[in-house]
């Protein structure tokens, strides 16, 4: 159905509201194109966003991130917009419906923890549930390997059911699919740029796992018992005699509804397979420090060329030449995000990305931002670097060398055990603050060894989660700064939290692998401290990634990561 279609429904039903979400039936994923409802109804392509839809308008609710592309790819005529924290999902139904009404929603699309919040917070609206789950394409499944992965799938099992019993269960429904994925070693094509497992799993002490799954072709060698997602609901009612743990946020209203028809008894914990998952193991951490040296490779050879080439240039032209460049790298598998490549205004987009109708040439006297990974099979990457083309102007240099020095400040401090990603996010976003700057975005996110680029529960966040920060996590560090119709600035890196040696502290070591441009740094603007740091990490770039390059890209290199003093 289109707008005019699910309005007239609404009519005819004599219902107030639907509420969309960009989910399928596998909550907080990636979805194809084709999947996506939000895109469909109202040409706005963001990884979030909840539409609203009465008789007479749509409203769509997304975050700060895509105020500018919301504006730019939504229709006013047909659709409303509110962007951040002024004017909520929840705070705008409560204005348009006071009293009593009717909402349709798709419970298989909406968390448990979701529903409860909206039932909560609006006593007087119905929620009418519609259950549909999408036909999702065929996908085929592969073994992610033992050398890369690090632990056994019967280990990781024993893990999940030892620490279930410790919480007072002996079953687990496990609805995140890169939590399945985690567990059963197992990737997938269905995805593009993200090779999880579009399965739920039913963990039970007594019995094993059970995958429920929808046109994946398995391995003929996979352990795992298999069964369709329609008969889900009565292997639960089969189990009704075990203690289930449930995960409100992760769990859909619809598989909720499932376990209260049987009776099943609950108890509220988290997805056991996160934690475990987010503290990357000795092989994953050997393979995603690998993965990052080849993505190195691949970053200096394009940031070589960029530099070096007389060729007109676009932005889809840079989009094309770092993906050439990474797949000539051993063990990459794909892009982990469709790369953002934005010159002069376009880099003000916080997620822009460059298409056949919309792809600007590079401008002179302005910045490149470049936001992009890859998926290695030992290793997920993620990456930005922000490039002057040309002569930038002076506030360029400035505004980039601030987002240098906040991004140096959460790069080189120490952190207690236990904190929430809060407290990093502070000290970094305190840098800005200090200018009078902001960014619309979180400072960080974690980050999953060849699953999803953007992975919980970890994240660096104002107002994100409160899972607390541990060693072996992979965390993002990438503040920015955006002036509409002007230019963009983003510094990113991926780190891993350690053990600091001194203390009984946390601190961060860098994984990414790519020089910064110098072109772009005032070093009037920086402590004693900031330089040591810059020097210090271009130091070890080039003596990682010098080796694997040609006579002319080293020493291009060697000039790139020269000494700032």
């Amino acid at each position: 159905m289109n707008l005019d279609e699910i309005k007239q429904y609404l009519t005819e039903k004599n219902y107030d509201a639907m509420l969309i979400t960009r989910n399928n039936h596998f909550l907080g994923q990636d979805v194809l194109e084709t999947e996506n409802r939000i895109l469909a109804l109202t040409g706005f392509s963001g990884s979030a966003g909840t539409l609203i839809v009465t008789p007479e308008k749509a409203c769509l609710f997304t975050d700060k991130r895509y105020e500018i592309q919301a504006a730019r790819q939504v229709d006013p005529q047909t659709t409303d917009v509110c962007c951040g924290t002024k004017e909520t999902l929840i705070g705008w139904l409560q204005e348009k419906f006071p009293g009593k009404a009717k909402m349709e929603y798709n419970p298989w699309c909406l968390s448990a923890q979701e529903a409860d919040t909206l039932a909560c917070r609006l006593p007087k609206l119905k929620l009418i549930a519609k259950p549909a789950t999408e036909n999702l394409e065929p996908a085929s499944v592969f073994a992610h390997e033992l050398r890369y992965c690090g632990i056994e799938t019967t280990e990781k099992c024993r893990q999940v059911t030892e620490f279930l019993h410790q919480h007072g269960c002996n079953a687990c429904l496990i609805c995140a699919a890169d939590s399945v994925s985690w567990l059963t070693n197992l990737r997938s094509d269905a995805l593009p740029d993200t090779p999880v497992v579009r399965a739920m799993a039913l963990l039970r002490a007594d019995t094993g796992l059970t995958l429920f799954a929808d046109g994946l072709s398995f391995p003929l060698d996979n352990s795992c018992r298999i069964l369709p997602l329609a008969k889900m609901e009565k292997e639960i009612a089969a189990a009704k005699a075990l203690t289930f743990a449930f995960d409100k946020q992760n769990t859909p209203e619809a598989v909720r509804k499932m376990i209260e028809k049987h009776d099943i008894r609950t108890l509220p914990v988290t997805d056991p397979c996160l934690g475990f998952k987010a503290r990357k193991n000795e092989v994953e951490i050997k393979g995603i420090v690998n993965a990052h040296l080849h993505d190195g490779i691949a970053l200096c050879k394009f940031l070589y060329w960029l530099e070096n080439t007389d060729a007109d240039l676009s932005e889809l032209d840079i989009v094309e030449k770092i993906h050439e460049l990474r797949t000539q790298q051993p063990l990459f598998y794909s892009e982990s995000f469709p790369t953002i490549a934005g010159v002069g205004a376009n880099a003000a987009i916080i997620h822009y990305q460059p298409t056949a109708t919309a792809n600007a040439p590079l401008e002179k006297n302005s910045v490149l931002l470049v936001d992009s990974g890859g998926q290695y099979f030992n290793g997920t990457t993620d990456v930005t670097r922000t490039v002057a083309l040309g002569h930038p102007k002076q506030e360029m240099i400035e505004k980039f060398t601030i987002v240098l020095k906040a991004h140096i400040a959460l790069a080189a401090a120490r952190f207690p055990r236990n904190v929430a990603g809060n407290v990093p996010d502070v000290i970094c976003r305190n840098i800005m603050w200090r200018y009078g700057l902001d960014y619309n975005h979180g400072t960080g996110h974690g980050v999953g060894c060849f699953l999803n680029v953007h992975e919980g529960p970890q994240n660096l966040s104002l107002h994100g989660s409160a899972y607390p920060l541990d060693e072996n996590m992979v965390v993002s560090i990438e503040p920015g700064y955006y002036r509409e119709n002007a230019f963009g600035i983003r510094i990113e890196n991926l780190a891993r939290i350690i053990a600091d040696e001194d203390t009984d502290m946390l601190k961060f070591a860098i994984l990414t692998m790519a020089p910064l441009d110098k072109r772009l740094i005032d070093k009037y603007l920086l402590t004693n401290e900031e330089i040591s740091w810059i020097n210090d990490y271009h130091r070890e770039v080039c003596q990682k990634i010098s080796p694997y390059l040609t006579e002319e890209e080293q020493i291009w290199l060697k000039e790139a990561c020269s000494s700032l003093s």
